[in-house]
């Protein structure tokens, strides 16, 4: 086949996305199992989502440290013997508290299953927290919250929760340094047990894991090992503070860090499928609004990006750079000047479609395979939507227009609604 170097490839855009199915059945117990079926090799990914996040814990520390050290010791298994085993199988063992939930996860060879679900069972089921590894955990934790205390970003990313919705609210604290010397182990095994139960707990299986999934499932999670019920997930109180504008001065720092946002809504709002596509033309992607001012002509940051975050209760936009410190203000100035060109002025047809062929194609990325799918599906739970909410926001990136691109600015990018905190020189 002879190559012809000078010739582009073929460009074609997305015309429509296809979400694998899921199948949804209950185990006996009541526990939810999301099952998507697909690819061609023999693995799994089974992701066990505990309703053991820190908001039902109520303490800083807490969640996190019971779902890490879960898996360094159980009742038949030290933490080297679990170790051992978990490579033996060639499999993985991985974990992850967010606000509303831990999550648990095992990748493994389908032949394998029953050799690393019963590994996983006693690890769910019966595990030891064995002080010495809790302080293990404990230091290293503090050793790297220490470090990042130091870092302008972080002092940033810190004043900006803080300041959208109060130092006593779940999604603005974050963890004082005298916590890791407050939990007790007491606390940890209590925890787990009030937590980590059938009831609210949901199973998501991405892979080939097998025609015998379900009564593996059973056989080891399908009874009622505990009966709990599941710890308060109360929906807190939004307070926004009345700051907007924090400076956080740091001597010794080379560099400012910026962050500039505003509070927002959750994936069930209406406009948020529109916010999303709004958010990469300011700052989404390397071709962005922000990328292109700050970083390219103006030369005043490696990088700077806008992103939404969103929780169960609620969400925000943010744009996070690090500048020089003698170029803060004109950074700033920029930032604002993006804002204001997409409330006053219609972008055009070939930049909207540069961005929604950017955002198309990066949907297929993001769903190549059945672990990338299950990844994306998995933030669906807790909000109780349905797939079709992806198919939803590829219907409107092709339907969306200019002007409705200037409306969203219009309505959602006013400055009195952002705050700015800057930490540094």
């Amino acid at each position: 086949m002879q190559l012809h170097r000078h010739t582009a490839p073929e460009f074609k855009t997305v015309s429509d996305f296809n979400l694998l199915p899921v199948q949804i059945f209950e185990l006996d117990n009541g526990i939810k199992v999301h099952l998507l079926e697909a690819g061609s090799q023999e693995v799994a990914k089974i992701d066990f989502l505990f309703p053991a996040g820190s908001i039902q814990a109520a303490k800083s520390l807490l969640a996190s440290v019971t779902s890490k050290a879960m898996i360094e010791g159980s009742e038949k298994y030290t933490s080297a013997e679990i170790a051992e085993k978990i490579d033996f199988y060639g499999a993985y063992i991985g974990q992850q508290t967010v606000f509303h939930n831990s999550v648990l996860t095992l990748i493994s060879l389908s032949h394998f299953l029953p050799e690393t679900l019963e590994v996983l069972e006693d690890i769910v089921k019966h595990p030891t927290f064995e002080q010495k590894e809790i302080d293990t955990i404990l230091e290293r934790r503090k050793q790297e919250y220490l470090i990042e205390s130091d870092k302008v970003k972080t002092l940033a990313a810190r004043a900006f929760t803080q300041n959208l919705y109060g130092k006593e609210h779940p999604y603005g604290n974050f963890v004082a340094q005298e916590a890791f010397d407050e939990l007790t182990r007491d606390e940890i095994v209590d925890f787990h047990k009030k937590a980590y139960i059938p009831e609210g707990t949901h199973i998501i299986i991405s892979g080939q894991p097998g025609k015998n999934i379900k009564s593996l499932l059973n056989k080891y999670f399908g009874h009622k090992w505990n009966t709990n019920s599941p710890l308060p997930d109360w929906k807190p109180e939004i307070f926004q503070g009345t700051e907007k504008e924090v400076f956080i001065p740091k001597a010794d720092a080379l560099q400012s860090a910026i962050k500039i946002g505003r509070p927002l809504f959750n994936k069930l709002h209406p406009d948020f499928h529109g916010i999303q596509i709004l958010n990469t033309i300011l700052g989404g992607y390397f071709g962005s609004r922000l990328m292109t001012n700050i970083r390219e002509e103006k030369g005043l940051t490696y990088g700077i990006s806008s992103f939404i975050m969103t929780y169960k209760h609620t969400g925000f936009l943010v744009i996070s750079t690090d500048v020089r410190a003698e170029n803060r203000e004109l950074a700033v100035k920029e930032i604002f000047n993006e804002i204001k060109r997409l409330r006053e002025e219609t972008i055009s047809e070939e930049e909207l479609t540069l961005v929604r062929n950017f955002l198309s194609g990066d949907m297929i990325r993001n769903f190549d395979g059945p672990f990338a799918t299950s990844d994306n599906y998995r933030g669906l739970i807790d909000l109780e939507i349905e797939p079709e909410y992806f198919n939803d926001f590829f219907n409107v990136l092709m339907r969306i227009t200019a002007e409705g691109i200037k409306d969203l600015a219009q309505k959602y990018l006013q400055e009195a609604d952002f705050i700015t905190v800057v930490a540094g020189k």
